[in-house]
């Protein structure tokens, strides 16, 4: 049975920029190259032969006498290139790989891109990237593909086209790896235990044993799944209401809400409307889902579902007992505007106003 291949992934930008970059890239990339045939007995390379860097990668390598598998995104791959020039050269490196992997997307885009990048790094030993160090103008660029590779924990060459360096990130092993895949933590809980149970916040810790065998531990902090209510009237007019906050120690801008309260009798909308009626004194003549989230993420478990009242009616219910609740009246811009001041508003209502704003603004177009 013959050895696994050791697999080097390439990238990079269609535009090199001037002839001086052109031939750093060419120079560092054969001396790479050089190196890693004196290193592996079996070598392959890996590229989607892209325009620019990756044409000049596969040329090489194929010079060199090391093997080329292309990463094709999509079907309709030859209808990025666009003159027939670029056509015949795509055709002939093509020709001269030993292997065609087909992606099953028909269409190209920016996320079939990104899964080719992505197959790319998962098969890969080494990643290297001809790359100007700068964030990705849009999604399957170059820097997508470094953080990717960062994530899976892959070693990666970064021929800067900028600075004209070389920087290595992560150790290389001589022996080919397995394609690494994430999962979540929660496949890897072996335990958890409640260190702290109150009239509303839950605390539990979980104890993880990872596949690399290390043992890890996370505490989680769980609250009820919650209803908010952002109250629209006419002429953009929406209602807030300004709470004191306990933890932070001021007052703040918040949307009508509560915990959603299981088992009940009464639906979501129910306690929605409920909700509304107890803190601003209206109810809804229409309530419309807005979204559904999760506040909090990495230390806390909370389920927040957001609804739009409309057509609102005086109609109020009694205040809880030592609450102390504001009802303000904004015109949506201000309100916008005030989400932009230092500690003015809960985060969770902010988000909610320019999701409603952003909803609103495409129905209106």
């Amino acid at each position: 049975m013959s050895p696994l291949p050791f697999a080097i992934g390439v990238s990079g930008h269609q535009n090199l920029g001037d002839a001086a970059t052109r031939d750093f890239v060419a120079q560092n990339f054969r001396e790479l190259l050089r190196t890693y045939q004196q290193r592996a007995s079996h070598l392959v390379l890996y590229s989607c032969l892209a325009p620019g860097a990756d044409q000049l990668f596969v040329q090489i390598a194929l010079e060199q006498g090391v093997p080329v598998e292309v990463i094709l995104p999509c079907s309709e791959y030859e209808t990025i290139f666009h003159t027939d020039e670029d056509r015949h050269a795509y055709a002939r490196l093509l020709q001269a790989c030993q292997q065609v992997h087909l992606l099953p997307r028909q269409h190209c885009s920016d996320d079939a891109f990104l899964a080719a990048q992505q197959w790319i790094v998962g098969h890969s030993n080494l990643v290297i990237l001809a790359w100007n160090g700068l964030p990705p103008r849009g999604r399957g660029g170059t820097g997508d593909m470094a953080a990717y590779s960062r994530l899976m924990g892959r070693p990666l060459i970064h021929l800067h086209t900028v600075l004209h360096s070389v920087k290595q990130y992560g150790d290389v092993a001589d022996r080919p790896s397995l394609p690494l895949h994430i999962a979540p933590k929660r496949e890897f809980v072996t335990t958890r235990q409640t260190v702290y149970q109150g009239p509303v916040l839950t605390v539990n810790q979980y104890h993880l044993h990872m596949p690399d065998g290390q043992d890890l531990v996370r505490d989680i902090v769980e609250r009820p799944d919650s209803i908010l209510v952002l109250p629209v009237g006419q002429n953009d007019i929406v209602l807030l209401v300004e709470e004191y906050d306990l933890g932070a120690g001021q007052w703040q801008l918040k949307l009508p809400g509560g915990k959603v309260e299981l088992p009940s009798e009464m639906t979501l909308e129910e306690q929605a409307q409920r909700e509304l009626r107890q803190e601003i004194g209206y109810r809804a003549g229409r309530l419309e889902k807005l979204i559904a989230f999760y506040g909090h993420p990495g230390y806390m478990y909370h389920h927040v579902q957001v609804f739009l009242a409309y057509d609102l009616e005086w109609d109020p219910l009694d205040l809880e007992k030592h609450e102390e609740i504001k009802v303000l009246t904004y015109v949506l811009q201000d309100a916008l505007d005030a989400t932009l001041e230092d500690h003015r508003f809960d985060p969770e209502a902010a988000l909610a106003l320019w999701l409603y704003a952003r909803k609103r603004d495409s129905h209106q177009q």
